[in-house]
């Protein structure tokens, strides 16, 4: 929210899925349990509202556990994502591939440096904090995971991609000037969608 405040945003939270004006862009946080989060969508009745909107090309983002409920499933628990990614999550394992030590949860800086025409709006480079102990593993068609980084030899999504759905791995909140420019860049391009 402050991060929001600071690049000129009004963001406003969301109790219900009626709470949801028309024409503004819409952030899923990154702060919780997969399944504690399915449960939340399916009691309060917002997979059906944001369901609709995915179809309509409302401007989504999901910021890390936000962004792997774009997904299919999770092994931090049961319960359905939302299945716009078709991939699952997975638990970071104690080593990569080759026994290399993987410090679990994964929290670190690392280098952002995604191609032209990674997102469909201008991307600064720099780099973005991570924090998390599961991952999004690619998908096969590289339209959805746009954007991928390694953590040891692990390569997963750091960045998702359905319709207007973007979804990030890392955290740009956290990330000091290069979140706070993608963020702007990102309600730029989310305004710019939103406008009749």
């Amino acid at each position: 929210m402050k991060m929001l405040t600071r690049i000129g945003a009004s963001p406003t939270v969301c109790k219900s899925p009626n709470d949801i004006d028309e024409g503004v862009p819409i952030i899923i946080p990154g702060v919780g349990h997969f399944s504690k989060a399915v449960q939340s969508l399916d009691a309060g009745r917002w997979r059906e509202r944001l369901d609709e909107l995915h179809i309509s090309n409302r401007p989504i983002l999901g910021v890390c556990l936000g962004a792997q409920l774009f997904c299919q499933s999770s092994e931090e628990g049961a319960g359905a994502g939302l299945g716009w990614i078709p991939t699952t999550v997975l638990r970071f394992p104690a080593t990569d591939t080759n026994g290399g030590l993987l410090r679990v949860p994964h929290m670190c800086w690392q280098n952002f440096t995604p191609p032209d025409g990674c997102f469909p709006f201008s991307v600064p480079t720099g780099r973005m904090y991570y924090a998390q102990s599961y991952y999004i593993k690619p998908t096969i068609a590289p339209e959805f995971a746009p954007y991928q980084s390694t953590y040891g030899d692990i390569r997963f999504a750091a960045a998702v991609r359905s319709r207007n759905a973007i979804g990030m791995q890392f955290h740009p909140e956290k990330s000091h000037r290069y979140g706070m420019a993608l963020l702007r860049s990102w309600l730029d391009w989310a305004n710019e969608c939103c406008r009749p």
